[in-house]
């Protein structure tokens, strides 16, 4: 009788995962069943803004449902996560963040953790930090702003526009040795535009927005962090090449969903994102901001999300740095 009773649980075990396994797979067939929407926490007209709105023309056509893009910005990213955090985990809503989402809770009190309330659905694309520098400082390349630096810290601001352009500028300055006073602004154009008037003389940002500042003579590139110099930028050297070997992170655009999504849901949304990444125009866009494309499946994005997870807590940890 025990055997029966064993053998009757086992049997009901595996019809009642077969069933599950079932409705998971006819809620992706399903998928999506209404409009989708992506939040972005940054300004209309920025680069992740302009780039999930690209993503939500291709992933529209293909899903045969609307994709709206909304910005919600402000409370560093809080606005917005709290859209997918308060949302039903069906895929319906995506946010799309920089490695900030994964930086975060390192170093504020958010109220989320990235590896348990976050489901990585894909990367957008990657591209390398350039730190620029004011025409005004008194120096041509790195080794002459050290020079400069280590005799005028005082007089050396330190720009940023949020979380990793903030550690970028922070693991820049401890690279170089040069400490700086770090003044904070709210986004890309205000960050730009104060080392633009020489109110804050580095500044360390992703390529797409630094390269048309640099190409026009406006700001001085010092270096990149890429591993090879930017087709857009070919006299700016890299790090490497430079002298700093371990400034080596770099920044990039990706999709999340709300922790518990299905798998098969993430899986399609993900098949969905790379088809979009694949069209010739997608790819001649994020070439022409000197992006790299990064095809992930859902999982290895998760992989390389929580090790950025970790890298960049290293450096907040290291950099000692207080965030409001």
């Amino acid at each position: 009788m025990k055997k029966l009773n064993k053998l009757a649980s086992l049997t009901f075990s595996v019809v009642c995962a077969m069933f599950a396994s079932s409705n998971l797979a006819l809620a992706a067939d399903r998928f999506p069943d209404k409009p989708l929407k992506i939040v972005v926490p940054y300004q209309p007209g920025s680069m992740v803004d302009t780039m999930s709105r690209k993503i939500a023309e291709g992933l529209a056509k293909r899903l045969g449902q609307p994709v709206v893009v909304e910005n919600k910005t402000g409370a560093f990213g809080l606005i917005a996560f709290n859209a997918i955090k308060e949302a039903a985990a069906d895929g319906h809503v995506l946010m799309a963040d920089t490695p900030a989402i994964g930086i975060n809770p390192s170093v504020r009190d958010v109220g989320y953790d990235p590896i348990k309330d976050v489901e990585p659905i894909a990367m957008m694309m990657e591209m390398p930090f350039v730190v620029g520098m004011s025409t005004k400082v008194p120096a041509k390349n790195l080794s002459e702003f050290i020079e400069y630096g280590k005799q005028n810290s005082d007089k050396l601001n330190l720009s940023d526009g949020g979380t990793s352009t903030k550690l970028a500028g922070l693991l820049f300055s401890q690279q170089t040795g040069i400490e700086m006073q770090q003044i904070t602004y709210k986004g890309a154009t205000p960050a730009i535009l104060s080392v633009l008037q020489n109110e804050c003389q580095i500044l360390a940002f992703d390529l797409a927005n630094m390269a048309p500042q640099i190409n026009a003579g406006k700001m001085i590139g010092l270096v990149t962090s890429g591993s090879e110099r930017s087709p857009l930028l070919p006299d700016v050297p890299t790090a490497k090449e430079a002298g700093l070997p371990n400034f080596n992170v770099t920044t990039w655009f990706g999709l999340f969903a709300k922790s518990g999504t299905p798998e098969a849901i993430v899986n399609k949304l993900n098949h969905e994102i790379v088809a979009v990444l694949s069209e010739p125009e997608y790819q001649e866009f994020v070439a022409s901001k000197g992006a790299v494309l990064k095809r992930y499946s859902a999982e290895e994005f998760k992989a390389f999300f929580h090790n950025d997870i970790k890298v960049w807590a290293d450096i907040a940890k290291k950099s000692g740095v207080k965030f409001n």
